[in-house]
């Protein structure tokens, strides 16, 4: 008689322990608080490659690339100061050499420079929280959540090369993340 009861009462825990969950499972509010966490310090952006000091340009075949880095001017991002304008003999086309310097304003988007080249940021991802969150729990420690980032475009996105993946106006990116006993759930690297 003492037998059923302790295996009864072992059968209700085990029952209520399954029913109620564990702290394992995982929803998509929290889900998406650590995917929101984890973009906060790991921001996601696309970049390119853009020229300063001395950049020559052809009249012709440069056209677009100068009136970008005019653009740049108008946002106060470069300066451009015309050092050698030559014209070719018996030719239509012109050869500009102009010194662009980087301002303050650039620093935000200037992630590498080297004496010729810099890298920036030509558009940044950010959340799109109206865009909803898919949680699969891949297992009783790990769950992948794919979420959608909105597509912002800087002021150097000309540089950006043109191709068929720069269409939409969004992403969608799936971010793994692990239990810890310690701290819960996160996104791993």
């Amino acid at each position: 008689m003492m037998i059923v009861k302790h295996q009864s009462l072992i059968v209700i825990l085990t029952l209520l322990w399954a029913a109620c969950g564990s702290d394992k499972s995982i929803s998509d509010r929290v889900a998406l608080s650590e995917v929101t966490y984890h973009l906060e310090s790991n921001p996601v952006f696309e970049t390119a490659e853009m020229e300063y000091g001395e950049v020559k340009f052809d009249q012709k075949s440069d056209a677009d690339l100068l009136a970008t880095y005019k653009e740049l001017e108008k946002g106060g991002y470069v300066t451009l100061e015309l050092l050698k304008e030559r014209k070719r003999f018996l030719a239509k086309d012109s050869t500009f050499v102009y010194l662009v310097k980087l301002t303050n304003k650039s620093i935000p988007f200037v992630l590498e420079k080297t004496d010729k080249k810099a890298t920036v940021k030509t558009v940044e991802y950010t959340l799109d929280e109206d865009g909803g969150i898919a949680v699969e729990q891949t297992g009783k420690n790990r769950a992948k959540a794919t979420v959608t980032l909105k597509k912002t475009e800087t002021d150097f996105v000309d540089f950006a090369k043109k191709g068929a993946d720069n269409n939409a106006s969004f992403t969608k990116k799936t971010y793994t993340l692990r239990f810890n006993k310690e701290t819960g759930w996160g996104v791993t690297k």
